[in-house]
């Protein structure tokens, strides 16, 4: 009876122990977190269950409603230990949570106030545990484990922040809605992808006009990508999101292939001088998949900066626009002189044969003190950059749908009010208007 005894205890063990590894592994996680876990799931479902039949009014558990549990589980044999916790005290209040020092000292003289006393309560057989009670510690031990999951995950994504990842696609989700706008139906897309285990998932924001990603199938090959890392959102901390009790809110990290940091970080991937901070981006301005503006500056006045992103023969600057699926990069030189600064951001068109002329915008900061969008005492004027253009110049300079000036009074901070000289033809005179309008209605 004994040889059997010893190896029930034995195989015991060793599938205890091979169902936690078994999770640990699952889910990233250390054995000892997912012990941990479990001492506290057991704990808390003993004192979720006392509670309860205390509110039923169960005999023998009237008064019984606020005790504290503690549980050990061996690390070698992985036998479970349950105890109630009584603290010391001088005058008891609480008989389920604390005991006085002299019936304390009655099981060991070396008690003192403020110690805590367990008492061992672990049942003979867990097999015999109610349902009831069962039930509470697996609910618990699941959310305990998911939410050590879950920051986890958060802790890696934490310095993967701002950073390019290659991801792998696993699934592209469709949906179709109706644009009010365009009076249309359209479809929304949502990527979720891989990268080291993680869970990623990229919206259609994100997403590039030529990006055309597809489920994978079976026996297909996983498309990759590169993205980047979009920091979690403030707002989930300001709505007291903590870690641990977030327990409703999407916590799957996401990607952008959009935003202005995903083409700064793959420039510094690509230019080593920018890597090496010799040559730094001042800001940046995209219409993603169409067309960006890159402002650089060089800290030493023996690198041309924009020679250096572009690289030997466009081959740097074509290998980022193709992993932005053709968008066009213009690299435009920084300067601390602004009209200098605009003049350089309306290229390809030539704005420097006449003079630019640099004024506060009042005309922008009247409508923003109309709009009650100005604190009182801080009041910022901008800058409006009044530019003067020959003629054949002002196509150029505005672009197709006003996409060049847009992007250069977003890389310039500015407002860019352009006109043509006076010796216009129709088609200019056109892009003028247009420009004037658009203008206006940004504002």
């Amino acid at each position: 009876m004994a040889k059997r005894k010893d190896k029930n205890a034995q195989n015991y063990t060793e599938n205890f122990f091979r169902g936690v590894d078994a999770l640990a592994e699952e889910k990233k996680l250390d054995r000892e977190k997912v012990l941990d876990c479990l001492e506290k799931a057991i704990a808390r479902g003993y004192e979720m269950n006392d509670q309860e039949a205390a509110s039923y009014g169960f005999k023998d558990q009237k008064e019984s409603k606020n005790k504290n549990y503690a549980v050990e589980i061996d690390r070698t044999t992985g036998e479970i230990f349950v105890s109630t916790v009584r603290t010391v005290v001088d005058v008891v209040e609480n008989p389920d949570t604390q005991i006085s020092l002299e019936e304390a000292r009655t099981y060991d003289p070396e008690f003192v106030i403020g110690d805590e006393m367990y008492t061992d309560v672990t049942p003979t057989s867990f097999e015999k545990m109610g349902r009831t009670t069962a039930s509470k510690i697996k609910t618990l031990f699941i959310q305990m484990i998911s939410d050590e999951d879950r920051m986890n995950i958060e802790d890696k994504c934490k310095d993967l922040e701002d950073e390019i990842i290659s991801c792998e696609v696993e699934l592209v989700e469709e949906t179709q809605y109706f644009d009010v706008k365009t009076n249309k139906y359209k479809k929304r897309r949502k990527v979720f992808a891989t990268y080291d285990n993680i869970e990623f998932v990229m919206n259609e924001g994100d997403l590039l006009p030529g990006d055309n990603f597809k489920t994978p199938t079976l026996s297909g090959k996983k498309e990759t990508f590169k993205a980047l890392v979009l920091p979690r959102k403030k707002e989930d901390e300001a709505k007291g999101l903590d870690r641990g009790k977030s327990k409703k809110r999407d916590i799957t990290p996401k990607l952008s292939r959009t935003s202005d940091k995903f083409l700064e970080r793959l420039l510094e991937s690509e230019v080593a001088s920018i890597r090496d901070g010799v040559v730094e981006i001042v800001s940046v301005a995209r219409k993603p998949g169409q067309r960006s503006k890159v402002a650089v500056y060089s800290n030493d006045p023996n690198v041309d900066a924009v020679s250096a992103c572009v690289g030997p023969g466009g081959q740097i600057i074509t290998a980022v626009s193709d992993e932005l699926r053709g968008e066009k990069i213009d690299v435009i030189l920084w300067s601390p002189n602004l009209a200098e600064f605009v003049a350089n951001a309306l290229s390809p068109a030539k704005a420097n044969y006449y003079p630019i002329v640099i004024e506060d915008d009042y005309e922008k900061a009247e409508k923003e003190r109309n709009d009650k969008t100005l604190i009182r005492g801080k009041e910022k004027i901008g800058k409006v950059a009044r530019v003067t253009l020959k003629s054949d110049q002002l196509t150029l300079a505005i672009g197709a749908k006003g996409i060049n000036v847009a992007l250069a009074a977003t890389l310039c901070r500015c407002r860019i009010d352009i006109k043509g000289d006076g010796d216009e033809d129709s088609e200019s005179r056109k892009d003028r208007e247009f420009l004037s309008d658009m203008m206006r209605n940004s504002d």
